[in-house]
């Protein structure tokens, strides 16, 4: 019944800052602007998963993450701190399973980095 992909979808309130966010900060890839319609889809680096974004009046940030694995979480996480991306805390260790880290966007919604433990899969 499903297709390959996903998409998941925020509200923000300002497209361009958002834009410039997801672009040259976490160095996705613009896949459609909308102008007059306030909206935008990126294509991250995650085979078959975009995020699009549609400009609101008022925001609640979501507190569900959209989690990207990493092959290395330090090396991802100064990188993306050096490009100035807000993290709350450092990176913390699931014992047997993986490495978090959480940011969040200029919205506030949180997005986490992940590095799973070598033998260790999801599904």
């Amino acid at each position: 019944m499903y297709k390959n992909g996903l998409t998941i979808w925020y509200s923000v309130k300002d497209i361009e800052v958002t834009k410039e966010f997801y672009t040259n900060k976490l160095g996705f890839e613009l896949y459609f602007h909308d102008k007059d319609g306030g909206n935008v889809i990126m294509c991250t680096n995650t085979t078959d998963c975009t995020i699009g974004f549609s400009c609101a009046d008022e925001v609640v940030p979501s507190t569900s993450s959209m989690v990207f694995e990493v092959e290395n979480i330090e090396k991802a996480y100064e990188m993306l701190k050096n490009r100035g991306v807000e993290f709350i805390g450092g990176i913390e260790t699931v014992p047997g399973m993986a490495k978090l880290a959480t940011f969040v966007d200029p919205d506030g919604h949180s997005l986490m980095l992940s590095e799973t433990f070598e033998g260790e899969e999801y599904c």
